[in-house]
């Protein structure tokens, strides 16, 4: 596989195991990294899948009920460095229709990555996350973990 997939790989299962709640898997693609959020680093395994725990709504169906689409990402991989950078955008869907929240674009906002290669794989070292536009929060992050005025203060 080459560098250039591994990384979109790396992107890919980062949004697949946050719409699951699967937080240990992410935690485990931070394993010696560090997640930058509005107000909050998370680092290493433990520290990201905690606070992830901590900071967002799972439902009964064992989900978040959202959708992360990464999209238009452009990839810098410096070989020789073994070290690459990625900046993507970032679109979050949720739908709580059960509790009146219809489908709907709840944050749109840029992934800024960072990545090291260590023993041919590509892991991880920042994914700094930017919201740009923020939308009503209320049925994703927990109110008492999550301070929605920075996540609405972030990109501007």
């Amino acid at each position: 596989m080459s560098n250039e997939q591994q990384i979109l790989n790396l992107i890919a299962q980062y949004t697949h195991y946050v719409d699951q709640a699967q937080f240990d898997k992410v935690g485990e693609l931070f394993a010696e990294g560090k997640l930058l959020s509005p107000g909050q680093v998370m680092e290493g395994k433990e520290g990201v899948a905690s606070q992830l725990k901590k900071n967002l709504q799972v439902y009964a169906d064992g989900t978040l009920r959202t959708a992360h689409l990464t999209t238009n990402t452009v990839l810098h991989i410096d070989e020789e460095k073994n070290e690459a950078t990625a900046a993507s955008y970032l679109t979050i869907l949720q739908d709580d229709s059960e509790r009146g929240f219809p489908l709907q674009a709840i944050a749109v906002g840029r992934y800024n990555d960072t990545f090291v290669r260590k023993n041919g794989k590509w892991q991880f070292s920042i994914r700094e996350l930017n919201i740009t536009l923020a939308g009503d929060f209320s049925h994703h992050a927990n109110a008492d973990a999550v301070n929605l005025e920075d996540l609405e203060n972030n990109g501007k």
